[in-house]
């Protein structure tokens, strides 16, 4: 018996001879796939003919674009087996569950274009295939970047299109193990949501792991401190005492700045974006012992090297001297010059301002300065000493 598209049973003898002679014809060729064996069919009979003429476009059989073939082959069988049944034929062994679930992640393996406008990606390890809107895909394109002459350029749809024909770029997106993020529908999947959640995830466990840093750009000022946009993904806050090895007296000069952070602890915060607390100081103290490391091969290759820092505070011992991001100083009261004691007697150094100073000496992560010259220090210590007795 045979089906028409309606699905009524009706006897063959009844059916138009030419009718009759083009599914035969039909079903030869798609018996025969790719020029290897036939592979064991039911007879005409029992063929349900329905899968294949819904891709029937009124001059022959349009593929199943959901099967990811290789290079060459064409399927154009559209029933819910049709990718189990390449593999097979082709080799491809497919282990594990490989159900695509709503609103998970899934690994990709695999991308191809379909058109100007969408993807395909091969995920679960070549068990599935989801589509992919390109056109809700801006923000992913974005963290990629391509050389154009002699500037770097953030990509946009029309250049990944491009770029995604090219096999090394294919690769080393490939390389990237990205994960897409499938939808309310299982036939759809967003790369950008996937990015999102992974980066997500990974910043949760760097709360206690401590182990990563990432940049951040200070997007504006907000109840004591700031909110900023961590990767150009995710925003978090992060409190001004957080923002700097020192105070930072001036909120809105920050706005803008580009920094390395980690990750402090989770929030419930006003704004339901903001899940994440940074903190620019905790960075600053792991990279601290490094840091100092790097200025001790410096007073190595020579002791007076002169650096020039800022005043952030001072105390009864002297005045706090901020060296760059990472290091800050004490200017020791009994490591100066006259002229500069008697500024420190009148408070009379404000924070900001610009010194020239030397190492005088570390002590773990300490740093004593001095604004004088190694060969006059001792002079100057012992005068001091005099003065306090």
């Amino acid at each position: 018996m045979a089906r028409t598209k309606s699905g009524a049973k009706r006897r063959e003898n009844d059916e138009p001879q030419e009718k009759k002679k083009r599914k035969e014809v039909l079903y030869a060729r798609t018996n025969m796939v790719w020029g290897r064996e036939p592979v064991v069919s039911p007879s005409l009979e029992e063929f349900d003919w329905s899968a294949y003429e819904d891709g029937w476009n009124g001059r022959g059989l349009n593929p199943n674009t959901r099967v990811n073939a290789k290079s060459g082959d064409k399927v154009y069988c559209h029933e819910s087996y049709a990718k189990d049944l390449y593999d097979k034929m082709n080799g491809v062994v497919v282990s594990g569950n490989k159900e695509i679930v709503k609103n998970t992640l899934v690994s990709i393996s695999d991308i191809r274009l379909v058109d100007n406008d969408t993807i395909m990606l091969t995920v679960n390890d070549g068990a599935n295939n989801v589509i992919v809107d390109l056109n809700k895909e801006d923000k992913f394109f974005n963290q990629l970047t391509y050389t154009e002459g002699n500037e770097t350029k953030a990509m946009t749809k029309e250049t990944f299109v491009k770029a995604i024909g090219v096999p090394t770029f294919k690769q080393s997106l490939l390389s990237m193990n990205l994960n897409a993020k499938v939808g309310s529908s299982v036939e759809k999947a967003s790369i950008w949501d996937g990015y999102v959640e992974n980066l997500t995830n990974e910043l949760k466990e760097q709360i206690t792991a401590n182990s990563k840093a990432y940049y951040a750009t200070i997007l504006s000022t907000n109840r004591g401190g700031f909110v900023v946009e961590i990767m150009d993904t995710i925003k978090a806050f992060m409190p001004g005492s957080m923002a700097a090895a020192n105070r930072v007296t001036d909120f809105e000069s920050m706005v803008g700045k580009r920094m390395e952070v980690m990750i402090e602890s989770m929030i419930d915060s006003w704004d339901p974006s903001i899940k994440f607390v940074v903190s620019r100081k905790k960075y600053i103290r792991t990279m601290l012992p490094y840091m100092v490391q790097q200025l001790k091969k410096k007073l190595e290759a020579n002791k007076d090297t002169v650096f020039t820092g800022h005043v952030t505070g001072h105390t009864e011992f002297g005045i706090f001297v901020e060296l760059d991001d990472f290091i800050t100083g004490m200017l020791h009261k009994t490591l100066v010059r006259d002229e500069t004691r008697e500024l420190m007697k009148q408070n009379a150094i404000a924070p900001g301002t610009e010194v020239q100073v030397y190492v005088h000496k570390i002590e773990g992560n300490r740093v004593i300065l001095s604004d004088v010259p190694s060969d006059e220090r001792d002079a100057v210590i012992a005068r001091r000493e005099a003065e306090e007795n």
